[in-house]
């Protein structure tokens, strides 16, 4: 399998000066955004754990657990430490979990601050370019290693991977028929 970053530079390759710029920008957004999406995992592993343990009976429960947990101030180093409390995580994981905090809030906070330079030179812009690929292939893979440890609660609530897929289908359409109309005021 060809990683991210290869496919990243092979793009980059083909693009003139101001693409090449637009390029390290979606990079960045998309490294912002799987760390976004690591958030959501464990904000989904902290309701499904708080949804068992309180062995929840009904529909207002649940949706206060979930209410308590998407409104919660909390960081996200403060999930993550609630999810090492809450599962038997290993420590390669933990590990993996605290590196991915400190260079998310890295790219968040700092990042362009301390690389702007980089901007000025074409094996600057593929550093930047591949510190990106790097995040987000280290946040895919450690996504895809805590969906072990919630699944079988996810499955018991009916959130099968055929459920969640048919949610995003309804999402997708949703999204197409309420823009249809409101695309002739940005055409």
């Amino acid at each position: 399998m060809e990683r991210r970053y290869e496919i990243a530079k092979n793009e980059y390759e083909t693009e003139d000066d101001d693409g090449r710029h637009r390029l390290v920008y979606a990079y960045f957004g998309l490294a912002i955004y799987f760390g976004q999406c690591l958030e959501e995992t464990f904000s989904i592993m902290l309701c499904t754990d708080r949804i068992f343990k309180k062995k929840v009976k009904t529909n207002a429960e649940v949706n206060g657990i979930i209410d308590a947990i998407e409104n919660s101030k909390k960081t996200m180093g403060n999930f993550i430490n609630e999810v090492k409390q809450s599962y038997s995580l290993t420590t390669s994981i933990v590990d993996q979990l605290d590196n991915i905090l400190d260079t998310r809030n890295y790219l968040a906070h700092k990042y362009f601050k301390l690389h702007i330079a980089k901007f000025y030179s074409t094996i600057g812009q593929l550093e930047m370019i591949k510190y990106f690929c790097d995040f987000i292939d280290e946040s895919k893979q450690l996504d895809e290693k805590l969906k072990e440890y919630y699944t079988a609660y996810t499955d018991k609530l009916g959130l099968t991977e055929e459920r969640i897929e048919q949610l995003m289908t309804e999402m997708k359409e949703h999204e197409i028929k309420r823009t249809k109309n409101d695309l002739k005021e940005f055409g």
